[in-house]
């Protein structure tokens, strides 16, 4: 057991999230045809690379519900992020923000495949998703949010809505 535990942590982090929970893959198919994920004030590539890896490691957390024998993957084929970018006068300087206002919601085009360890399809669809729920519901705006996390908190909860319903309901 020790031994074990040992080349566990010599194979690294990964090797132990993927023992006790489902594996999932996802796919950004061709990203430049997305409805919005522009950047407000970095460069495209790296504000498109920082929004997939934070929302690739939102999917493995929601995998981590789901049983470990089975393999979750996605393919997003749309995104739309929650709010718009535009320009706005900050201490005399022209910048670009994101504002997200109440009626702005995030949306998602993705097909799926839920598969058990024999390799058989235990459930596959194809959705567009909607957050209508915004976290802090009561405000009208969210300007120059302080962390990407939080920048992407309406995209999480859209896709923690939908991963309930789509496949805890059923457990």
């Amino acid at each position: 057991m020790l031994r074990r535990t040992f080349i566990s942590l010599l194979l690294g982090f990964s090797v132990i999230t993927t023992a006790s929970a489902a594996t999932v893959e996802v796919e950004w198919h061709e990203p430049s045809s997305y409805r919005d994920i522009r950047p407000a004030e970095e460069p495209q590539e790296r504000f498109q690379n920082r929004v997939f890896e934070h929302l690739n490691a939102y999917f493995e957390t929601l995998a981590a519900r789901l049983p470990e024998s089975q393999k979750l993957q996605i393919t997003v084929t749309d995104l739309d992020l929650a709010g718009e970018v535009y320009p706005e006068n900050i201490n005399n300087s022209l910048r670009m923000v994101r504002v997200v206002r109440s009626s702005d919601f995030p949306s998602i085009t993705l097909s799926y495949t839920l598969t058990d360890a024999n390799g058989t399809v235990v459930q596959e669809g194809e959705e567009r998703l909607r957050g209508r729920d915004l976290p802090g519901q009561g405000r009208t705006s969210m300007r120059g949010t302080n962390t990407q996390q939080e920048a992407l908190a309406y995209e999480r909860a859209m896709l923690d809505r939908w991963f309930r319903f789509r496949f805890e309901q059923n457990q």
